[in-house]
């Protein structure tokens, strides 16, 4: 039995090895080396080099390398090798999701279009940007609008507009989709499916800037009694039915407006920004194995939960140069479990427009719901990364008045999050 990974970082290798048979990891020219083999592993570990989003060449080496290996089945935990996994699989005929499903969950607008004929509930108002007649009728009866690439990840280039003139030329294309703001709170959802039968392993509750950025996750939600959690997963099930997703991992982020439940998008693959640590942490499932292991009938691994909630903060600062980085601080309300800074004195610190502009993360457990509450509010208002502001460097509300969008920066209609001020985490919204 041999399972294929596409694009696995270090800590998804580290997971694989827990699985029965063996394993072959393709990887993209220059990504991270992988950790030598601790003996863990009941079979052996082949790495091969491809670029899996040249198509032709990915295909080729299927043909010529997978295909005489006979696997078992192809997996991608990464967004950008889930098409490529999906692809392989069909092609050599072995257990993966089909690249079909696939796309409608990477293609936003194509997930819109099959919910409006099979699950219209789950829905916002939207608009392809390259339908004038659809925008105008959008802006029409539905302000602010949320603007996002089709295909974007990462909160990358996702802002609210006011007024159909303030859409940019290059926003008035098909590569555009337009939303309603959803007001409400937000939830990340994972869930493992198999044979059609979708069941959620972790809900987590997210604090978001005003630009959209995830800046925190609590799990299990504070927020959600037996009655919303109940609604979350009967929503999240309606659309991976819709989407046709039978089997495999899925990370769902869905808005919760009094009962309403709106779908903002999903993934066949488990969420990122630690969500895995915070199921391991609060049910003691190893979401990364069992997100792997579907497709070679391992199984969901359960150990002992370690904590009853947990959650992860993200620290961010004011655009300019690093000046300071406090070390991990004792917090009154739960304990920090890991704890990461990626910056240093003298480093430049981007405006926030997606995740990638973060300068780390601290993971923290708690004894109950409140206390979690209590201690990602501690950790907030502490200063962590400091920054002295660089003449040279626009402000996050310069950038988007220059590109006429508006209020990145600007707490959303609905959202109680304060905007972010220097030295200190970002609010939790």
């Amino acid at each position: 039995m041999t399972l294929v990974v596409i694009g696995a970082n270090p800590t998804v290798a580290r997971a694989a090895e827990a699985l029965p048979g063996d394993l072959l990891h393709v990887q993209l020219p220059g990504a991270p080396a992988l950790d030598r083999n601790d003996g863990r592993m009941t079979g052996t570990r082949q790495v091969h080099t491809v670029d899996f989003h040249d198509g032709p060449a990915f295909l080729a080496f299927v043909d010529e390398v997978l295909k005489p290996l006979s696997p078992t089945a192809v997996v991608s935990l990464t967004e950008l090798g889930l098409e490529p996994a999906a692809a392989a699989a069909e092609r050599l005929g072995v257990r993966g999701v089909a690249p079909a499903v696939v796309r409608r969950t990477r293609d936003k607008l194509e997930m819109r279009r099959v919910l409006e004929r099979k699950a219209p509930h789950l829905n916002p108002a939207f608009a392809s940007g390259g339908d004038p007649d659809a925008v105008a009728r959008l802006f029409a009866g539905h302000t602010p609008v949320v603007a996002k690439p089709v295909s974007g990840v990462g909160s990358n280039a996702v802002a609210l507009v006011d007024r159909a003139a303030d859409l940019p030329a290059d926003r008035r294309t098909g590569g555009t989709l337009l939303e309603a703001f959803v007001g409400g709170l937000e939830f990340s959802v994972e869930t493992l499916s198999a044979g059609g039968r979708h069941t959620v392993v972790g809900i987590a509750q997210k604090g978001t800037t005003g630009g959209f950025v995830e800046v925190s996750h609590m799990m299990p939600p504070p927020a959600l009694d037996a009655g919303g959690r109940a609604r979350v997963e009967e929503a999240v099930g309606q659309l991976l039915d819709a989407l046709g997703l039978t089997d495999g991992p899925s990370h769902t982020e869905v808005k919760v407006d009094g009962d309403r439940v709106i779908v903002i998008e999903t993934h066949n693959r488990l969420g990122g920004d630690g969500i895995a640590d915070l199921v391991r942490l609060t049910t003691g499932i190893d979401w990364r194995v069992a997100a792997l292991g579907w497709a070679v009938g391992a199984g969901v691994p359960r150990g002992q939960a370690a904590a009853a909630t947990a959650a992860t903060v993200f620290f961010t600062a004011p655009p300019g140069t690093v000046t300071d980085v406090a070390p991990p601080p004792s917090l009154t309300h739960g304990t920090i479990v890991e704890w990461e800074v990626a910056v240093e004195p003298g480093d430049p610190v981007r405006p926030l427009r997606s995740s990638t502009d973060r300068l780390g993360t601290a993971v923290i457990a708690a004894a109950d719901a409140a206390a979690c509450v209590a201690a990602v509010a501690e950790l907030t208002a502490l200063p962590i990364v400091t920054t002295q502001p660089d003449a040279t460097v626009p402000s996050a509300r310069r950038v988007a008045d220059d590109r006429s969008i508006a209020r990145p920066e600007a707490a959303r209609p609905g959202s109680t999050a304060p905007p972010s001020t220097a030295a200190q985490p970002a609010p939790v919204a």
